[in-house]
């Protein structure tokens, strides 16, 4: 059968029909069928074939629901293939059909149908649309249908699939809202009259939220209208209670301005704070949902009417007793609910203009917070290792929205209170670990706490940090991989606290140190990040002292995975940049020994020819990285150096010259093995990019050779990873006044700018050649910017924008922003 060709009839329709719906159909008839009803709803017969199924008696409801879908999609999408004297003929045919058709799956689809219809003629050819739906349908007999007709009307004038104008679609939903007030009293009556049949409750209170969430109730009316009475009501009844809480959270959120709806908020606080008994009940009976409910309306309460509770009275007691009770609530995703509110509350709380003695009556709340975020930091029950990624992951997420809580408590409480608090806490919970070795989860959380509160201590702090640091280096802690995980992510981030108490360094070092031979990779990960730390914030004490224990550390972690190697090199190296000078173990030599076993990697490959042989293309793809993290941690160490004159950053740059003078034959010879491995020569050109910011201008005697190097090579291999080292030696050299700089920038601008513009000669390149792109139009921003002579002194700019005019549809996130970049900027 074909629905793209040939006269479409009603049997046709039904048999595929029937086939799709067939469990016993072969799965491949099926997606047959599938996609031949697929191809006929778009088909201008369909329009008649559905209507003529929906006319027709007796057919099954698979039938029925496929017929009015189809109505329902057509009018959403195909609405102008309709004349006007067919739109009246359709109006007045779902009319009809939404009477006869009474089966909950297609009355809907009728009800989005009629309301799509509604939305398209309302301003022009049925301005009373409203007003004749409810004076055909509000019959006994019809009452669902109406309710569902006006439960889907205010929310499909905001539905994009309706293939209306975005302007129609505005004008609909005023029409509508007009006669918001006559569908509340509609409203009104069907709930009088509902008795007990909670179907026809469900519905009304369906429509209400609708109706509230979309139209435009008045102040008055809505503080007045009885559907608050009977919502209210409502929520002690099982069947509706979900239904009423959503139509309650909806009204405080519809009510934000308190001023104007001041009459409507008088009701519903008193009357929803009412409702915290029915918490304790669900929370005893272990009713999760009925909870999350009450949680998300209490909730809103809270945030949105924080003003109102700002004052130390009953209703702002209720709210705040509340809101404890959520964030104590053994489901962490219902404890995490009232975060927000806590947020809003202290910054409220903190404001300067804010009356102290009404801060310090709130104080005690978020004291007691305190306890309910260490419950929701903990590692639950079920994970008994840290294997499971995604468990952790999950753990994660929460654990840091509750950090951010805690630091909340701190604003409000102050910080050395909230140390002492949880420093007694986790000594109450130590108890508990040394009787039972399986309760670690409650030491291991205040630990957790400790850590999300670094930024918020001072590095004077005296009284409770000295006690910590004594704690984690009990032998017990280190025993217990979780203990161990969380005290070692502890000394990373107190590193600065650290530096101004050296006492504390060489133990907790060694504690670190130790922790890199940990079995379990989350311990180890750990530990390299915080010997990083500590090494950075500490550089100077242990430069002086300790440099050599350090180099024992970097020469054994050869066998950790890349990513920890590269936090100990990052370290290591921020320690080598304060070595002295002049010493003959100091910086150079440093430098030198960080280099050495590197670069033994790199040449013996070369040597021994292996640069294309697992293992040694994985060591020489991570010596790289590692020699590129030197120089990147080079220049960042020497960018937080504001103590070093002018004349030791000349040395020190000097030394790293040579260094950098002794790889080049090294990264040279790579270049040129690596031509067809993008991988490896992004990697060799990253080594380039880094060492020529570490040295800038002591990059000099190097740059023409390179630059050479690389005009010699982009034309048959366009790399983008040579694109950006041109990007670097812009920056760098762009400025630079003398002749000898400029010629050298120039003729790389002509040829990296002619052949760049060539690998780009169409929309297709662009596509698959996204680094490409980035990189060729972030040169073209950085000659403009540093060195627009060169630019307009070529002739090529008017090339570059055409070139650009052909990819800028491209369709890659980070190569589109780099080309609108490029036009903002010449703009």
């Amino acid at each position: 059968m074909s629905a793209s060709g040939g006269k479409l009839n009603t049997r046709d329709v039904l048999k595929a029909v029937a086939a799709l719906f067939n469990p016993n159909s072969p799965q491949d008839v099926r997606q047959k069928a599938n996609r031949w009803l697929i191809s006929f709803q778009k088909q201008k017969q369909a329009w008649m074939i559905s209507d003529a199924i929906l006319r027709t008696p007796n057919l099954n409801i698979n039938e029925y629901h496929f017929a009015a879908a189809t109505l329902r999609s057509k009018i959403q999408h195909d609405f102008f293939d309709l004349k006007k004297e067919e739109r009246g003929r359709l109006r007045a045919a779902l009319m009809k059909h939404a009477v006869n058709h009474v089966t909950d799956q297609v009355r809907m689809q009728l009800a989005l149908a009629i309301s799509a219809l509604a939305i398209h003629l309302v301003s022009t050819e049925w301005p009373s649309a409203l007003k004749d739906i409810v004076t055909y349908f509000k019959k006994p007999r019809t009452a669902m249908t109406l309710l569902d007709i006006l439960t889907v009307l205010p929310d499909e004038c905001g539905n994009h699939k309706t293939c209306a104008r975005r302007i129609v679609r505005k004008r609909a939903g005023e029409a509508f809202s007009i006669d918001t007030e006559n569908v509340l009293g509609i409203l009104k009556e069907y709930i009088r009259s509902a008795g007990s049949k909670t179907n026809l409750q469900f519905k009304v209170f369906r429509c209400f939220l609708s109706w509230v969430r979309y139209g435009d109730i008045s102040p008055q009316r809505l503080a007045d209208d009885p559907l608050f009475k009977y919502t209210f009501q409502a929520v002690e009844k099982p069947a509706l209670f979900e239904i009423a809480v959503e139509v309650l959270s909806e009204l405080v959120l519809h009510t934000q301005d308190m001023k104007r709806y001041q009459p409507a908020v008088a009701v519903l606080v008193p009357n929803i704070l009412k409702l915290g008994p029915k918490f304790d009940e669900a929370l005893r009976d272990g009713d999760d949902e009925t909870c999350r409910n009450l949680a998300r309306l209490f909730v809103d309460v809270g945030e949105v009417y924080t003003p109102l509770f700002l004052k130390p009275n009953r209703q702002a007691q209720i709210v705040v007793e509340l809101m404890l009770k959520c964030s104590a609530h053994p489901d962490k995703n219902i404890a995490s609910m009232p975060f927000n509110f806590w947020w809003k509350l202290s910054r409220a709380l903190c404001d300067r203009s804010f009356p102290r003695k009404i801060k310090e009556q709130f104080e005690r709340p978020f004291i007691t917070l305190i306890g309910s975020l260490k419950k929701v930091m903990q590692y639950p029950p079920s994970l008994r290792d840290f294997k499971d990624n995604q468990a952790i992951s999950d753990c994660k997420r929460m654990r840091y929205i509750a950090a951010d809580a805690l630091v909340d408590t701190v604003s409000v409480v102050g910080v050395q209170r909230v140390l002492r608090i949880l420093y007694t806490e986790m000594m109450k919970e130590w108890e508990r670990y040394k009787q039972n070795k399986e309760n670690w989860r409650g030491v291991e959380a205040c630990l957790y706490c400790f850590r999300s509160l670094a930024r918020r201590v001072s590095n004077e702090e005296n009284e409770v940090l000295p006690k910590l640091m004594q704690f984690i280096l009990v032998k017990e802690v280190q025993e217990q991989f979780a203990l161990r995980y969380t005290a070692t992510l502890i000394v990373g981030r107190f590193h600065e606290w650290i530096r101004h108490h050296p006492r504390f360094i060489e133990p907790l070092l060694k504690f670190v140190v130790t922790g890199l031979g940990s079995k379990l990779r989350l311990v180890v990960s750990s530990a390299a990040f915080a010997f990083n730390y500590v090494c950075t914030g500490c550089a100077n004490q242990l430069a002086k002292s300790y440099i050599l224990d350090l180099f024992k550390v970097y020469k054994v972690s050869g066998h950790l995975p890349l990513r920890e190697r590269k936090e100990i090199v990052e370290g290591l190296t921020s320690v080598v940049t304060r070595l002295p000078l002049q010493n003959e173990n100091g910086y150079l030599k440093g430098l030198t020994e960080m280099m050495k076993p590197l670069a033994e990697i790199l040449k013996g490959a070369i040597d021994r020819k292996m640069l294309h042989v697992e293992p040694h293309k994985t060591k020489i793809s991570d010596a790289l990285d590692l020699v590129a993290q030197i120089f990147m941690s080079i220049t960042e160490a020497s960018e937080d150096r504001i103590d070093e004159d002018q004349k030791s950053k000349t040395q020190r740059r000097k030394h790293t010259v040579f260094i950098l003078s002794h790889l080049k034959p090294i990264l040279d010879t790579l270049m040129l093995q690596y031509l067809k491995d993008d991988s490896l020569m992004e990697r060799v050109c990253r080594c380039w990019k880094y060492g020529i910011r570490a040295v800038k201008l002591g990059f000099t005697h190097m740059l023409k050779p390179l630059l050479n190097r690389l005009a010699e090579l982009f034309p048959e291999h366009p790399h983008s990873s040579f694109l950006y080292i041109i990007c670097v030696c812009v920056s760098e050299f762009g400025k630079q006044p003398h002749r000898e700089y400029q010629e050298v920038m120039a003729k790389a601008y002509v040829v990296f700018t002619k052949h760049g513009m060539n690998t780009l000669r169409n929309s297709k390149a662009f596509t698959d050649n996204p680094d490409v792109v980035g990189d060729f139009f972030d040169m073209q921003k950085r000659y403009l910017t540093h060195c627009p002579r060169i630019v307009f002194s070529s002739e090529l700019i008017v090339q570059v924008f055409q070139c650009a005019l052909v990819g800028i549809g491209v369709h890659h996130e980070d190569a589109c922003a780099m080309l609108m970049r490029f036009f903002c900027y010449v703009h």
